[in-house]
């Protein structure tokens, strides 16, 4: 029986008789391994498993792809307690996935992570990337993946990029990845200023494989494409109707020696504005990076204006005007507005990148007219408490 005097006193009288002492023992034991973390359970690396991860990514960032493998195999299967493992493991999916193009040991080394090592984030990605590859193991699609892959890994121009892409495309039409390479060509496409080319590929990709990113590069592609197409045509259309209404105005019976001298102090004036609006053209910038336009460029849009000059003075001495001179007044600023206008579209959407130069201007349009309005009102403001303390 229990002492009474112990239970009293608060004491723990059980442990004054030894048959409970080895029990509790292991309880607590067994106790405190179920509640230590997973990662507690993994031994620091030793000396080897370091030098064999430091191998392997040397291997790797080199190129040697089949001695990466190699290091990482070795310890994925020689040292499974080490913390190098989980890397190991997923860097063997993605060397035999995109570079030594094994799919049986893709999926081998994709599902060991998944199953062992992959977060709740990395799950749905490597789940996504299992079913793809094991669909393409189905259904024998192993050599147009080894091509796919083979491309994506070479370092080669866009040129060559396209070319290849387009070979693979029409090679394999059932490709599992068709999608992934139409992704890839839109893009290559839209790099070489090709936006007709690189609107069709983002247009043929299936619609739940867009990317948001996806969708915004292929409105721009469209948009471009336009931009030198539709909106280049009404242009090159404007253009030659305000030459034909011009030259039908017979100018020439109008024109003296006297006004062309009069003339050639509008093209003088105009270069010396362009000199003076260098430095205004050298700030334009997008998103922080600076818009390099050379100076020969400005210099050729400069004297693309000298032509509407040119065809400014022209339209002035038409003889339509003679009996009607206020409506010169009116209708010669609109005109030469519509002039000017055409001739600039042409020149810059026809630039390489031109289309986004355009875009770019008008952001930076944007930005001036708000400075200004920001500034009418500020001058505003600071009048209005000027006035307050005349009074």
């Amino acid at each position: 029986m229990l002492d009474t005097a112990d239970t009293l006193l608060g004491k723990p009288v059980f442990f004054r008789d030894h048959r409970f002492v080895f029990p509790v023992l292991i309880l607590t034991l067994l106790g405190s391994l179920f509640l230590l973390p997973a990662a507690g359970l993994t031994a620091p690396d030793s000396t080897v498993v370091k030098q064999l991860e430091q191998k392997a990514q040397d291997a790797f960032l080199k190129g040697d792809y089949a001695a990466a493998a190699g290091f990482d195999l070795e310890i994925a299967e020689k040292h499974p307690g080490s913390a190098a493992r989980r890397y190991a493991v997923q860097m063997l999916g993605t060397i035999y996935e995109d570079n030594l193009i094994d799919i049986d040991k893709a999926i081998k080394w994709n599902s060991e992570y998944l199953e062992k090592y992959a977060g709740s984030r990395q799950v749905p990605f490597y789940q996504g990337k299992l079913a793809s590859l094991q669909k393409i193991s189905d259904q024998k699609q192993e050599q147009a993946f080894k091509t796919y892959q083979s491309i994506r890994s070479t370092q080669d121009s866009d040129e060559a990029l396209v070319k290849k892409l387009e070979v693979l495309l029409k090679e394999y039409p059932n490709f599992l990845l068709k999608d992934d390479a139409l992704h890839d060509l839109g893009y290559a496409y839209a790099r070489l200023d090709q936006r007709k080319k690189s609107a069709l590929a983002f247009q043929a990709i299936s619609s739940n494989k867009l990317t948001s990113s996806d969708k915004v590069s292929y409105q721009n592609a469209d948009r471009y494409w336009r931009m030198r197409t539709t909106w280049a045509w009404v242009a090159w259309a404007v253009i030659g109707m305000l030459w034909a209404v011009v030259l039908c105005m017979k100018p020439w019976q109008r024109l003296t020696w006297a006004s062309t001298k009069t003339f050639l102090w509008g093209p003088a004036l105009w270069l010396l504005l362009t000199a003076a609006s260098i430095p205004l053209f050298n700030s334009l910038e997008t998103m922080g990076y600076p818009i390099q336009i050379p100076i020969t460029i400005i210099f050729t849009a400069s004297g693309l204006n000298l032509i509407v000059l040119f065809w400014l003075l022209l339209l002035m001495h038409g003889k339509f005007w003679t009996a009607r001179p206020r409506a010169l007044r009116w209708l010669s600023p609109v005109l030469a507005l519509l002039m000017t206008t055409g001739v600039f579209y042409l020149f810059v959407v026809y630039e390489p990148n031109g289309p986004y130069t355009v875009d770019v201007c008008v952001v930076k349009y944007d930005y001036w007219k708000s400075e200004l309005a920001e500034l009418l009102v500020r001058h505003h403001d600071q009048g209005q408490a000027a006035s307050v303390q005349d009074k």
